[in-house]
């Protein structure tokens, strides 16, 4: 997808953005979630403060589901389809689910002004429904082969804040909820196509193709064309450009779809800036000049970190040897590998040795927690770097040590300047960084997102976490206690069951 063009003389005015707010109902097992971040209980001068926003709480209780709402968000508003795995997150027995997302943005000058986003999602059946659909950005015609496809309808863009010289409070300024055609307000389409009737004519016929195709009408490709057309540029078509241009540049989602590639040992996926690369492990890989380049420089940046989280430890592409590629371009064939600067390590009998004495080792040798860090440790210097940058990891903790988990986070709220969300099981970030950065799922699934209430400065968070668990003084129940001798009388019961004897 190109990204989209702004005027010659905005590109050093670009505003810094935020997800100030995010809304779920009736998405798979929410059927109401609230998250407020960190950023918007208060004004934040961004670049000088890191937002954080640590998802804790029992399996099946949301979380994954609020990581995968994040990546429905990205994929909409850079104007792409969304795969049909995801019209599985409609919740059962309901026609649709409705995403709501509030963002920030801070201008250079001074001026503030935010954007809600919402639409609605269902599931339209499709008529092959033979097959079983499969997610991966690495298999196009995943979508073709799912039994139901996404519908996105009832978008609304609101914005308030500061717009030619006035402040405005929140308002609609494109809605497609209504039966007006192509967009609602009637009053607020002077903005961007000037009453045209052409203009609208053209898009009407984007808006049918955009439901019909699994995206967005607001941030799709064909009305951007038309509204380019127009030769209008109105703030708040400014805006829409804005969002549209920090979903491809500085939203990042890594949810457990694609992680998997990881513990399944299918490769390294290496997220980037510029998008994802699923580097093989268990294979050389073949690729062109242009992104052996890339990828070699995102390499040395992730080494400069990796060298100090885990001592002496680096991680490279090995080159094996030059090739040709179809084009007749130069190319290279590379195998990721490992190396360690470790005193007891000799290379004398070592063919496979780098010029400096390290010792080299093929990367699918080394254990998942490695290769998790390795594969988002690109993002996370991001967002530690970029005031703009948001990322959302899910299962952060899956394999990391504990420690290890605990010393990236608290480095990031202490010196960090952009957005990070995650997931985690493991306890020890709610020991080390602000209980204002920490959200807690619970059993009520009308109100699955809460933050703990009456917690001092002086509280260990991770110890009152598991004191509610037990005692549950907390206005919803975090935890669904099971009976140790109900666990204990099912695992004997399944055994009798299949034949065993006690």
């Amino acid at each position: 997808m190109r990204i989209r063009q702004f005027r010659e003389d905005h590109w050093d005015r670009l505003p810094t953005i935020r997800i100030q707010k995010a809304v779920l109902d009736n998405f798979k097992s929410v059927e109401h979630g609230e998250i407020v971040f960190a950023c918007g209980k208060k004004y934040v001068p961004y670049g000088t403060e890191a937002d954080i926003l640590g998802l804790y709480g029992q399996n099946g209780s949301g979380k994954t589901s609020f990581i995968e709402a994040l990546a429905i968000l990205k994929l909409l508003m850079m104007g792409v389809e969304v795969p049909g795995v995801y019209a599985e997150c409609v919740a059962k027995g309901q026609d649709k689910s409705r995403l709501e997302f509030t963002f920030d943005l801070q201008y250079p000058d001074g001026r503030i002004r935010k954007a809600v986003y919402e639409f609605a999602l269902s599931a339209v059946e499709t008529e092959q429904s033979g097959g079983f659909g499969q997610y991966g950005a690495d298999d196009a015609s995943s979508s073709q082969h799912s039994k139901y496809r996404v519908k996105i309808s009832d978008e609304k863009l609101s914005m308030s804040g500061d717009f030619d010289g006035r402040k405005i409070i929140m308002q609609p300024i494109i809605d497609t909820s209504g039966d007006e055609r192509p967009f609602g307000p009637v009053s607020k389409q002077k903005f961007f196509v000037a009453g045209d009737k052409k203009s609208l004519d053209e898009l009407n016929i984007v808006r049918r193709l955009a439901e019909e195709k699994s995206t967005s009408f607001v941030f799709s490709l064909g009305a951007s064309k038309v509204f380019d057309d127009c030769g209008l540029y109105s703030e708040f078509y400014q805006v829409v450009l804005e969002l549209a241009y920090y979903s491809q540049l500085y939203l990042h989602v890594v949810d457990t779809k694609s992680t998997g590639y990881i513990r399944l040992n299918y490769g390294l996926p290496l997220y980037t800036q510029s998008g994802r690369y699923l580097l093989k492990t268990d294979m050389p890989n073949i690729m062109p000049d242009l992104v052996f380049s890339e990828l070699k420089s995102q390499f040395d940046n992730i080494n400069i970190v990796l060298s100090q989280i885990v001592p002496g430890l680096n991680v490279d592409m090995h080159e094996l040897s030059p090739t040709m590629m179809k084009d007749g371009s130069m190319g290279h064939v590379v195998e990721i590998v490992s190396s360690r600067n470790e005193s007891d390590m000799s290379n004398e009998h070592n063919a496979d040795a780098a010029p400096d004495g390290r010792l080299l080792m093929p990367f699918r040798y080394e254990s998942d927690g490695i290769r998790k860090i390795v594969s988002v440790l690109s993002l996370i210097i991001d967002a530690y770097n970029e005031q703009s940058c948001t990322i959302a990891i899910d299962e952060l903790d899956a394999g990391v040590f504990e420690y290890l988990l605990g010393e990236v986070l608290q480095t990031f709220q202490e010196s960090g300047k952009g957005q990070f969300i995650f997931t985690s099981h493991n306890l020890r970030p709610l020991e080390v960084i602000n209980k204002d950065f920490i959200c807690f799922t619970t059993t009520n699934p009308e109100n699955r997102y809460i933050r703990m209430k009456g917690i001092g400065n002086t509280n260990n968070l991770r110890s009152t976490y598991f004191r509610e668990i037990l005692v549950g003084e907390q206005d919803e129940e975090l935890y669904r206690n099971t009976k140790k001798y109900k666990v204990v009388s099912a695992f004997r019961k399944a055994g009798i069951d299949n034949g065993e004897t006690t």
